[in-house]
């Protein structure tokens, strides 16, 4: 939705810290890293570190701090990034041995792989697989909690923790010359789907004291609940749904005259 070679200099002051698996404040790097030719590019997810291929870097759920779990077999999908035999510790980069007596990058005492299923730079198919293997990442974007971005037909899309399709409800003029419509083209306002909508399409509400960041507002509802919105779009599950992973909800629609309103799977588009 949303790439560059960076000499030490630039890394330290661009690459911020792993962000975990959730929503957590990015902290900055305690020395530059001493990974000559190590790069970042902008995913979906956040700033990822990549290799000097510019291929995206990951990390495994399986590794214990210091020691690699991804060996024989594994190395033939994860590739771990080679450290020099005379490269030395420095911050929150270290070097672990492994199995076979080669020598691996980790930071903050997690190895870092890239992935034989990317093809070119700024891929990040590894991110999720297994459900183990996530991107390496040096700045998350921000997440509301119990937001996932999972891969639907609709490419990656915002789910509920539980895996239920977010949706957007917009408005759209329709050009029969143009065939129809672009995604994502303006959001209804907030009140627009109350009522006996508001039980079809249920709204996702946050908790008292949630705070909006990045992309993610926070809009009032007439009820005095907060709804999130994503880029100014508030986000709905559809109620029929009853499978994780559904995106039935997508398409649902109205029109008079020339002025319409359709439910979208809310999916990550430029």
């Amino acid at each position: 939705m949303i790439r560059i070679v960076a000499g030490l200099g630039a890394v330290a002051a661009a690459l911020l810290t792993l962000g975990a698996w959730a929503d957590t404040p990015a902290q900055k790097p305690d020395a530059p890293a001493p990974v000559v030719g190590l790069t970042s590019h902008k995913t979906i997810y956040g700033d990822a570190f990549a290799d000097p291929r510019g291929m995206t870097l990951y990390v495994y759920d399986g590794d214990r701090s210091g020691k690699s779990g991804c060996n024989l077999e594994c190395t033939d999908t994860w590739q771990p990034l080679a450290a020099p035999r005379i490269a030395k510790p420095t911050g929150d980069w270290s070097v672990i041995t492994r199995d076979d007596g080669n020598k691996q990058w980790a930071w903050q005492g997690k190895p870092l792989y890239s992935y034989a299923g990317d093809h070119q730079p700024g891929d990040i198919g590894g991110d999720g697989v297994d459900g183990h293997w996530h991107a390496a990442l040096a700045d998350r974007y921000f997440l509301p909690p119990g937001v996932a971005i999972r891969t639907t037909d609709y490419g990656p899309t915002f789910v509920t923790a539980g895996g239920r399709t977010l949706y957007m409800f917009m408005s759209f003029y329709y050009n029969a010359g143009s065939n129809g419509t672009v995604r994502h083209q303006r959001s209804a306002a907030p009140s627009d789907c109350k009522d006996d909508c508001a039980r079809t399409w249920l709204p996702l509400t946050a908790p008292a004291g949630a705070k909006a960041d990045g992309d993610w507002s926070l809009v009032a509802r007439e009820d005095g609940r907060q709804q999130w919105a994503w880029k100014n779009n508030p986000v709905y599950t559809y109620e029929a749904e009853a499978q994780p992973g559904d995106t039935s909800g997508e398409g649902h629609w109205t029109l008079i005259g020339n002025v319409g309103t359709h439910w979208e799977v809310a999916n990550i588009v430029p």
